[in-house]
């Protein structure tokens, strides 16, 4: 167990920060509950894409400017009024409200909603990306899930604790310029995989 923002996280055997060997985990179960098991060509021809796909997200986080994903950043916060920065997670616990994860090697930033900001935030480090969705839109297009980053990708958290969780996500989304985010989808509770999808958000890599 190691220290990250004041609480502990597991440590994982293939490393705390995403790189192109930890990002796949072959499963050939769906993750949509149908039971279907995929073929060894699907999972041949997945994985070629997935990581694809991924070459394409590391080229682009590689072309934009660290400067001025920081200013959107921080004009963001400024513009908002309600967002600070922190450096422990542990009084959040049990506490509701938004949070901003920032991956400055990247220049990029999830903003997401929860009713306890800690938790939600240490799930997003323990997962590992399902293999049957990690490309969310075509292999040119997807957008790398938060959900595949590891905990040491995060250098820095910004929350805004509140009870009113409900109409301000999207809001929020909006105001910050979607080269910088890794939210898939619009804010707000979606009803459902379909309505994930109509609600997608991808980008021309």
């Amino acid at each position: 167990m190691v220290k990250h923002f004041g609480v502990t996280t597991r440590e994982k055997s293939d490393g705390l920060k995403l790189t192109r060997d930890n990002y796949i985990k072959v499963r050939n179960i769906s993750s949509f509950g149908s039971g279907k098991v995929y073929s060894d060509s699907f999972i041949n021809d997945h994985t070629v894409d997935s990581l694809y796909n991924y070459d394409l997200n590391i080229k682009y986080y590689n072309s934009l400017l660290k400067q001025e994903f920081n200013n959107e950043l921080m004009e963001f916060v400024s513009k908002t009024k309600f967002f600070k920065e922190i450096t422990d997670l542990a009084p959040f616990d049990k506490v509701p409200g938004y949070y901003i994860m920032v991956l400055d090697e990247y220049s990029q930033a999830y903003i997401g909603r929860s009713d306890n900001i800690k938790k939600r935030i240490q799930s997003h480090w323990s997962k590992q990306k399902e293999f049957d969705r990690l490309i969310f839109g075509s292999k040119d297009n997807s957008i790398l899930s938060i959900d595949s980053f590891r905990a040491y990708d995060t250098t820095r958290i910004f929350v805004y604790p509140t009870n009113e969780l409900h109409g301000h996500e999207d809001n929020f989304i909006n105001l910050f310029d979607k080269k910088y985010l890794l939210n898939r989808t619009s804010g707000g509770t979606l009803a459902g995989l379909d309505v994930a999808i109509v609600n997608r958000k991808t980008r021309e890599l």
